[in-house]
């Protein structure tokens, strides 16, 4: 039954399941076996459902750009419209380099070629400054912002650049799905094992428990997710679970209604510089 299974599969045909007899080791395996069948399966419908968005995300902004410039090389956009649409081009390129950037990003960290460079390096000052960088998205959606720091400076032993970005997403998707005069909330504390806790926090929809269990998996996309940005391509989340989990700690998320929803995780505590 098992070979006969394993055959389909190396065909990609990942529907099959074994029948399970007793409790014994036999048994114990065909039960590995289907769990390891409807993972492979799981896997192989997010891979198409991304193949999908990947192409979708590419041909639209090429589309645009590619009509724009035939528009503009036969005249049928006038010169005083020029410098409107070039802008318009220009915002598109940059989108296709932010999406290539992401899948060199997932390409680097599962190959394991992307090094992380460890110091010590106060994150509450860290948060600040991309707190700051979303005050222009923060006042169009009217967002009640607060920010909570155990001290003025905390200081974790990580990979600084690695965790820009891990709380740059988590910052935007917040921001992104808070509803509008919501609360949003950074808060950094030290736990009882001497770790460092972030969270960020927004009143925005609820994630489905489905949903959370699945959200941080590469590629996966869901229009019930608000934590994952509908437009992209489900990678977000993934890449901040392996920079975070590559820092030996572990990030999560808890939504349910009449809370909001809140993501956190743990870093290694650092050592404040001493003066000189």
């Amino acid at each position: 039954n098992m070979t006969s299974a394993a055959k389909k599969f190396a065909k990609g045909d990942f529907s099959t399941r074994v029948t399970v007899y007793g409790e014994d080791e036999v048994a114990e395996l065909g039960n590995a076996f289907n769990n390891m069948a409807e993972s492979l399966e799981n896997l192989e419908k997010m891979r198409a459902s991304f193949l999908a968005s990947i192409s979708h995300d590419l041909r639209t902004p090429m589309t645009t750009i590619s009509g724009f410039i035939d528009g503009i090389n036969s005249g049928a956009i006038p010169p005083e419209k020029h410098e409107y649409y070039l802008g318009v081009i220009s915002a598109e390129v940059h989108r296709l380099s932010r999406l290539v950037s992401t899948l060199l990003d997932v390409s680097r960290l599962e190959s394991g070629d992307r090094k992380f460079n460890f110091t010590d390096f106060d994150i509450a000052e860290l948060s600040r400054i991309i707190l700051i960088s979303f005050e222009q998205k923060i006042d169009d959606k009217k967002l009640d912002v607060e920010f909570e720091s155990d001290n003025s400076s905390m200081f974790v032993n990580a990979d600084k650049d690695a965790i820009h970005q891990v709380i740059y997403n988590l910052c935007h998707n917040a921001i992104k799905f808070s509803k509008e005069g919501g609360k949003f909330r950074i808060r950094i504390s030290r736990t009882a094992e001497r770790k460092i806790l972030v969270s960020v926090f927004d009143e925005g929809e609820v994630i489905s428990k489905e949903d959370q269990s699945m959200i941080f998996e590469r590629f996966y996309k869901t229009d019930k997710s608000r934590g994952i940005d509908k437009s992209g391509v489900g990678l977000g989340l993934y890449i901040s679970k392996t920079i975070v989990e590559a820092h030996g700690e572990k990030i999560n998320v808890e939504s349910r209604e009449g809370y909001g929803t809140e993501f956190y995780f743990t870093l290694k505590e650092g050592e404040q510089p001493k003066r000189k």
